[in-house]
């Protein structure tokens, strides 16, 4: 998958509302995806993708967020993770696959889930890197 083609998908998706479930450096991935096994985060929940910095960084967040409540002198409440957002460098992308299969990654059922594989920290390609597994919620 190329990045203009994730790009459109994001796009389309934006559009249903649904929003996104992020997984990062998923015990769900192969052995043979070298990623790196010192962190991984499990379900993070974003409402929208947008591009930022002149399209340079993919960034998901909760800006679209509805308010779950207000106070009672009409001020608006909002949940916590309203301000959680997590940024994707573009030009440290490296491969982009669409996953067959997108049963059981996430808590929620996904549509469809692509991983993207970032570029390793080191100067070795063979060396370990971040992937991250983007679910289209359905």
């Amino acid at each position: 998958m190329e990045l203009l083609d994730l790009m459109s998908e994001l796009n389309e998706h934006n559009k249903t509302e649904r929003g996104y479930q992020i997984h990062l450096n998923s015990g769900n991935l192969d052995d043979s995806s070298h990623k790196n096994t010192g962190i991984e985060f499990c379900d993070l929940y974003f409402t929208q993708c947008r591009a930022l910095r002149n399209s340079t960084l993919l960034c998901f967040d909760n800006s679209t967020r509805k308010p779950i409540g207000e106070k009672e002198d009409g001020t608006k409440l909002f949940p916590q993770e309203m301000n959680s957002s997590l940024m994707i460098d573009i030009k440290r992308i490296e491969a982009i696959e669409k996953v067959d299969n997108p049963d059981d990654w996430f808590e929620f059922p996904s549509e469809k889930i692509i991983n993207i594989y970032m570029l390793p920290e080191d100067a070795s390609l063979s060396g370990c890197r971040n992937v991250v597994s983007v679910g289209f919620i359905e």
